[in-house]
């Protein structure tokens, strides 16, 4: 049976395409009808969102943005072939972005999109295909990182420990060194090397630090390449100018401090790379990438809106309340986070400078220290319904274990707008503590 034209001109259900275009990480649990990071496709306003350093549920005007740009495709999709429609669409994702980043045309970096920011390494190991790579550790970066470093022309990557078993940081001076180490071993020999700038990492750190860094690409100009996994975006635009200025590459995504849905990455390059780069071309468009970054960008412009000092003031106000609730009860056992330092970039310190990502292991009343599958348990059981009290979604368990309360930009945009109240970590607290006993 022939279908009718306007049957041709269709997409799947905004729902259905927030799950698509992705990998197994985006599948629904039959039982809870929620994908590996606790979320659904659509709001779930009753439950509340401080994990924004793992995932975030979508907003309901979030998802009305993905929404109605699904419903423009179509419509436009009756007039110009998909392929068109899609990449028309893709390129206003790349300049609503940008412009959030303040990079003048003349300047502007290469932007290249991809679903999740572990395809954003493997699309630098295939660009600038190094022979060595050094990074740090994989319980501080995203899973699949180590293995979408594996370019065509090295081994596994290096991997750099910056805390202890039990969690605590080791010497700052100590990791730089052992960064330092491995570039000029590898340099030396006339390899070229890709290292790995960490702004943040899963618990809040920056590491190696970025004076490191900067005399590292001195010393080996022609054999070092710099990406930073800035993956959380907890980045100020004119930190991400900064970088850029330096020649490093940069790597973001939608899906963590901005709250968008999981799987919306972004590469920017500088001009003197992206020179001799070639945008990927897939054979298919992925409109569910496409909503997704929909969603983030809708965040990241609710964000933008917030003045300057009242971003600053939003995230001095939750270090102190979650500084708070965690020294009020000693089930909870903050980890250290090192002092955001990113004076080598010579730009102003703002909101990005204060931490916004707290790491605390637990401990059970009976003195026992809580591993990573028990922490997960109670991560879980923080997202269940209970009797008189409310479901709460945090960082799900990263280094020793830590849960992680965090800050995000939709959370400020709230509070500014009157949407929120105020920031009420006690409660989730007690409800942990309450597991706890």
């Amino acid at each position: 049976m022939i279908k009718h034209a306007a049957d041709l001109h269709q997409l799947p259900p905004t729902h259905d395409l927030l799950l698509a275009g992705g990998d197994d990480r985006l599948a629904l649990d039959a039982g809870t009808g929620r994908s590996r990071y606790g979320c659904r496709p659509t709001p779930d306003t009753d439950l509340i969102s401080l994990g924004s350093s793992t995932a975030s549920h979508i907003s309901p005007y979030a998802y009305q943005a993905a929404d109605a740009l699904r419903q423009r495709c179509v419509q436009a999709m009756r007039r110009e072939p998909e392929r068109v429609v899609y990449r028309q669409a893709l390129a206003t994702v790349r300049q609503r972005l940008l412009a959030y980043c303040g990079c003048a045309p003349e300047d502007s970096p290469m932007t290249l999109l991809a679903p999740s920011g572990t395809d954003l390494f493997m699309l630098v190991a295939n660009l600038r295909q190094p022979q060595c790579t050094v990074l740090i550790d994989r319980a501080e970066t995203g899973s699949g990182v180590p293995l979408a470093l594996l370019g065509p022309r090295q081994g596994a990557p290096h991997m750099v420990a910056v805390r202890h078993a039990d969690g605590s940081l080791r010497d700052a001076g100590e990791v730089d060194a052992e960064y330092a180490a491995i570039v000029d071993e590898a340099a030396s020999r006339g390899q070229r090397v890709l290292l790995v700038l960490t702004d943040v990492s899963k618990t809040g750190l920056i590491t190696p630090s970025i004076a490191s860094v900067q005399a590292l690409r001195a010393r080996w100009p022609d054999h070092l390449d710099v990406l930073v996994d800035a993956c959380q975006f907890r980045l100020d635009p004119v930190t991400v100018r900064a970088y850029l200025a330096q020649g490093f590459m940069l790597a973001l995504t939608g899906s963590k401090f901005l709250t968008g849905p999981t799987f919306s990455g972004a590469l920017l390059l500088p001009r003197a790379i992206a020179a001799n780069a070639v945008e990927a071309v897939t054979s298919h468009a992925n409109f569910g990438m496409l909503l997704r970054w929909e969603a983030a960008l809708t965040e990241m412009e609710r964000f933008a809106a917030v003045p300057q000092t009242a971003r600053l003031h939003w995230v001095r106000h939750f270090e102190d309340a979650v500084g708070r609730g965690l020294a009020q009860n000693e089930a909870f056992i903050s980890l250290a986070v090192s002092d955001i330092d990113r004076s080598a970039l010579g730009v102003p310190a703002c909101w990005d400078s204060v931490q916004t990502i707290f790491p605390f292991t637990l401990r059970s009343a009976d003195g026992h220290l809580l591993d990573a599958a028990e922490a997960r348990r109670v991560y879980l059981q923080l997202q269940l319904p209970a009797i008189g009290t409310r479901r709460y979604q945090l960082g799900q368990p990263a280094a020793a274990g830590a849960l992680r309360l965090c800050l995000s930009a939709r959370m400020i945009a709230d509070l500014h707008e009157g949407v929120a109240p105020d920031i009420d970590v006690a409660a989730p607290l007690a409800r942990i503590a309450q597991l706890l006993a």
